[in-house]
C-alpha cells in the first residue's frame, strides 16, 4: 500500500482576479514559496514511496475528449490517440504556485525521456476559475492564459507543447467518477489507454511519477518456455 503525506495544492478561484505584471517577482516568490514547502515536507516525515495506485480514476479509461493547442503545438489532441504510448498528464496553471514549484522538476521528466517515442507529456493549463458542476457554460480565458503560460515557459527558455482543456469536459468527466481533483494534478495513463496511477498536489518531490514512468515503459517479462 502508498503511503501518503501532505501534499501542497491549488484550489479553483474566481474569474475576476488580479494578474502582476513582475513576472521575475512572481517566480522568486514561488521559489521562496518552494523552499518552505520542502521545509515543511521535511518536518512531516518522508515522501510518497509509490505511485497513488488507490485512487479511484486508476483502472478507469481517461474520458474521451479533445484538447486544443496553446503553445508550441499547431493540431489538437485526441485523448483516444493516448493508446498505444505511456502517457503523463498534467494540470497546472500559470496562477498556480504548487504547480510552477513542480515545473522545473516537469521539464526534467520531459528532458530524461525525449528520445523516447514510447513517452509524452501533455501538460494542460487552466485559468483557474473552472468549478467542478458549474450551471453556466464554461471556457477558458486563452488570451490570457497563453500570456501567462508563455511567460513560465520562458523563464526556463522551454518550448514544451501546451494544450488546454477549453470547455472543461475532460475535468468533468474526471470528477463524476471521483472528485478527488486539484492543481497540480498528474495523470499516468498507460499503453491499454488505461489510468495506471494519480497523484494530486505537489508533495516536493516528484521521484514517484518518474519511478511510475520508467515501470510502464519497461518492456513486458517473456515467460522462458521449457522444451519438452
Amino acid at each position: 500500500m502508498p503511503r501518503f503525506v501532505s501534499r501542497f495544492m491549488a484550489t479553483p478561484r474566481k474569474r475576476n482576479y488580479q494578474r502582476s505584471g513582475n513576472v521575475l517577482l512572481f517566480v522568486l516568490l514561488c521559489v521562496l514559496a518552494g523552499l518552505a514547502v520542502v521545509l515543511i515536507v521535511s518536518l512531516l516525515g518522508p515522501g510518497s514511496g509509490g505511485p497513488a495506485t488507490s485512487h479511484p480514476w486508476v483502472g478507469q479509461p481517461v474520458p474521451a475528449a479533445q484538447l486544443q493547442p496553446l503553445l508550441n503545438a499547431d493540431e489538437p489532441i485526441d485523448t483516444d490517440s493516448f493508446v498505444g504510448k505511456v502517457t503523463l498528464v498534467n494540470f497546472w496553471g500559470p496562477w498556480c504556485g504548487p504547480c510552477l514549484m513542480e515545473f522545473p522538476e516537469l521539464l526534467q521528466i520531459r528532458e530524461r525521456y525525449t528520445d523516447s517515442p514510447d513517452f509524452q507529456l501533455i501538460p494542460i493549463a487552466s485559468d483557474g476559475t473552472w468549478m467542478a458542476g458549474q450551471p453556466d457554460l464554461f471556457e477558458e480565458e486563452t488570451e490570457q492564459l497563453k500570456h501567462d503560460s508563455q511567460l513560465v515557459l520562458a523563464q526556463y527558455n522551454s518550448d514544451m507543447p501546451v494544450y488546454v482543456d477549453m470547455n472543461a469536459r475532460l475535468r468533468e468527466d474526471l470528477v463524476k467518477m471521483s472528485p478527488n481533483f486539484g492543481y497540480p494534478t498528474n495523470i499516468l495513463v498507460g499503453r491499454d489507454g488505461l489510468i495506471k496511477a494519480v497523484w494530486v498536489g505537489y508533495g516536493g518531490d516528484l521521484t514517484p511519477i518518474n519511478r511510475a514512468i520508467r515501470a510502464e515503459l519497461e518492456p513486458p517479462k517473456e515467460e522462458n518456455v521449457g522444451n519438452p
